[in-house]
């Protein structure tokens, strides 16, 4: 006789009813890092579909799956982008979903939304990127890209430096507005829109770029001067090659899905960079193999394009709430 299959349906209230706080997810994101370093964790380089190329679909999309060996659950996020979406449809831009599946029969578990759930774990890395890279000091950051992911950056930045100041600029209006009414929530520093990239970094200790950009942020006129440390979490190319001569070192989260994904990609694509200027990947600063900042001096790029096993460890403890709490809907599926 065969047993039923359940699963559990995450809808995104229900995510963010299970709770998690940014301190938390740091904690998870750094685990699973560790593990990954040390080899407990299997978490590919994304699979990537660009519906562009064979249709009139402006959208792409990242199939991101993961076994995460010390809780024992596999999984995959799905994830993709329309950069139209909210101005032509009403719907975000960005719609993703992870599937937890058990590792031994691979029976689903849960379906989660997991746009709530991917800005967390994001800001998780960055905060911890921070807390293991920036110079001590730093009081100043600029966000260049104030989208959905951009209040997660400041939250999670918040739990490890002490901000005096907050510069940002998206050429996007309407989504510097939407930031800033509710950035006074997550950050006591104080919070300044600038008319320009070039107004934004000026003066920065720290600078995020979280864009959707194929168009290089750092342009004529513009460079990061006084930063001591840079953080690209950008899909595409939003850096460009005018920061070659500007670092020290880089930092990535994975070295592989670097070549192809992220800012970087490009670089790699031209020959302007190689797997020996990679530095480190932030797990191995994390685990104490590698030393993250060694001077107060050093300029340090990070580029971090996200892992499957973020999600998972991050998804895991959000399914493990939410039946806790009796959040969700449970569907049949044989």
């Amino acid at each position: 006789m065969r047993n039923e299959v359940e699963v559990l349906l995450l809808s995104e209230e229900d995510v963010i009813s299970a709770g998690l706080t940014m301190s938390q997810c740091m904690s998870l994101v750094e685990e699973v890092l560790k593990a990954r370093a040390n080899g407990q964790v299997l978490s590919p380089p994304k699979v990537f579909l660009d519906m562009r190329l064979i249709s009139e679909h402006q959208c792409d999309a990242d199939a991101m799956p993961a076994y995460v060996k010390y809780i024992d659950m596999c999984g995959l996020k799905w994830i993709g982008a329309n950069w139209e979406n909210r101005r032509k449809r009403g719907l975000p831009n960005v719609i993703g979903i992870v599937i937890l599946n058990d590792p031994e029969s691979f029976a689903p578990l849960a379906i989660l939304s997991a746009n709530w759930l991917t800005a967390m774990r994001t800001g998780a890395a960055t905060g911890l990127a921070v807390r293991e890279l920036a110079r001590k000091g730093s009081k100043s950051l600029s966000i260049i890209g104030t989208g959905y992911e951009a209040k997660f950056q400041l939250m999670a930045i918040n739990e490890v430096i002490k901000l005096d100041e907050v510069k940002v600029f998206d050429i996007d209006g309407d989504a510097m507005e939407s930031f800033l009414k509710n950035a006074n929530q997550t950050s006591n520093a104080e919070i300044t829109p600038c008319k320009s990239v070039k107004e934004a970094v000026e003066g920065a200790d720290l600078i995020v770029t979280v864009t959707s950009s194929r168009v290089p942020v750092f342009n004529e006129g513009t460079y990061p001067d006084t930063a001591n440390l840079i953080c690209s979490l950008g899909t595409y190319n939003e850096l460009g090659e005018k920061l070659l001569v500007w670092f020290d070192k880089i930092v990535v989260d994975t070295r592989e899905q670097t070549k192809t994904e992220g800012a970087l990609a490009d670089w790699f694509t031209k020959g302007l960079i190689s797997n020996g200027d990679i530095y480190a990947e932030l797990g191995e600063i994390l685990t104490g193999r590698k030393k993250g900042r060694i001077s107060d001096d050093e300029k340090i790029l990070c580029v971090l394009t996200g892992l499957g096993c973020e999600d998972v460890v991050v998804a895991n403890v959000v399914y493990r709430i939410a039946k806790e709490k009796g959040l969700g809907k449970r569907i049949k599926l044989f």
